[in-house]
């Protein structure tokens, strides 16, 4: 017996929609989203210091004293010159917010958070077979934006081999599927991955670069390697027949998701000390530093952070959403419902269907960032 019963029945769509608007209301409000890249480390060149801010002294070594005549202390950039030193800032939730597209990037995240967990835990409704739709059209939306953004917009934009990338794997994940859907939706995680892959290699320290600045953590090397073997693995094993039954291989897919959600901290670092890598070659190639493109590598992976931030999440989340879809659609939510059973076909076929798109784009992005590595081992491609 309930300890305390309403004076009137609450319909379960009502439910589900109070919980999911309370529950995105909390996450916006309290930057939950913006947690995943706190404190990560962003790099600016002395000239786009905020003049409200402390400024440090910027003089070679054995130049001429300051005010209390001692000098400033070498940075482990400095050169000889002015232009050879950066400053390193942590991010927040108010620097990100300055960044063009974050409202993409806190979307994102946000409504795989807010509209997943009622649908997955809530008693079933006639809206939560529809919740997981929302979030997955968004993410695919947002990855056809990304994936044909102009070139003029962002320097996150796509080169001419990475749109040939993704019609490639649009073709081939079409053909070996035989679906379209299936297809349409994995050829966008072809260009995510080339940047994760980017990431890798960086991230991994396979230039050999020695620079401390430049070094990842033990935990976010540990990241990066599980989210590439454990996404490969799970598309070998399906390939080969291993993985009996869907259970198992929803399990597998989501536990390959998540270390993918999980490592794009560590990879949107690495994007970061890409532009620092950069810069740093620039400056010690020659004899004559070439200072403006460095600091405009700097500058424009700062400023579109958010960009290969969402590029990096959208992936995972995506999948992760669609295996939602298709563990709701499991239940018979409209068997024997009177006037709805002409849903019933509907809902199994999208089940089939979110399946088999999940598989897909954890397939094409474990091949193409496999692809990708061994194209910069093998030294056919390089990352700057």
């Amino acid at each position: 017996m309930a300890i305390y019963e309403l004076p009137f029945p609450i319909p379960p769509s009502a439910l589900h929609v109070a919980a999911a608007l309370l529950l995105a209301a909390v996450l916006h409000f309290l930057h939950i989203p913006s947690l995943l890249l706190y404190a990560v480390h962003t790099y600016i060149h002395p000239d786009a210091v905020p003049s409200t801010g402390p400024r440090v002294a910027l003089r070679p070594p054995g130049s001429a004293a300051g005010k209390r005549g001692a000098a400033a202390p070498p940075s482990s950039f400095d050169d000889g010159s002015n232009s050879a030193q950066l400053y390193r800032l942590r991010l927040s939730h108010t620097a990100l917010a300055s960044r063009p597209h974050f409202a993409g990037f806190h979307l994102a995240l946000l409504l795989p958070l807010a509209l997943l967990p009622p649908a997955l835990l809530l008693p079933p409704s006639s809206l939560s077979p529809l919740a997981p739709l929302l979030p997955v059209a968004f993410l695919f939306l947002t990855l056809v934006r990304l994936v044909l953004l102009p070139p003029t917009s962002t320097s996150s934009s796509p080169r001419p081999a990475h749109l040939a990338s993704a019609l490639a794997a649009l073709l081939i994940t079409t053909v070996l599927s035989s679906s379209p859907f299936a297809g349409s939706v994995a050829s966008l995680a072809a260009l995510p991955a080339t940047r994760f892959a980017r990431a890798f290699w960086l991230g991994t320290d396979q230039p050999r670069t020695g620079l401390a600045v430049l070094a990842s953590s033990a935990p976010a090397r540990l990241l990066l390697h599980l989210a590439v073997l454990v996404s490969s693995g799970a598309s070998i094993l399906q390939c080969c027949g291993f993985v009996d039954g869907p259970d198992l291989e929803a399990k597998l897919l989501a536990a390959a998701a998540g270390l993918q959600l999980l490592a794009s901290r560590g990879a949107v670092q690495m994007y970061l000390n890409e532009a620092v890598f950069c810069w740093y070659q620039r400056l010690h190639a020659n004899r004559a530093p070439d200072t403006e493109y460095g600091r405009a590598k700097v500058f424009l992976h700062n400023h579109h952070l958010c960009v290969a931030a969402t590029q990096f999440v959208v992936p995972p989340l995506l999948v992760l959403s669609l295996l939602a879809l298709w563990w709701v659609q499991g239940k018979d939510f409209f068997e024997g419902v009177a006037g709805l059973d002409w849903l019933v076909g509907w809902s199994v076929a999208m089940k089939e269907a979110a399946l088999l798109a999940a598989r897909w784009v954890v397939a094409v992005w474990s091949a193409v960032t496999v692809g990708t590595l061994v194209f910069y081992k093998r030294g056919w491609t390089f990352v700057l």
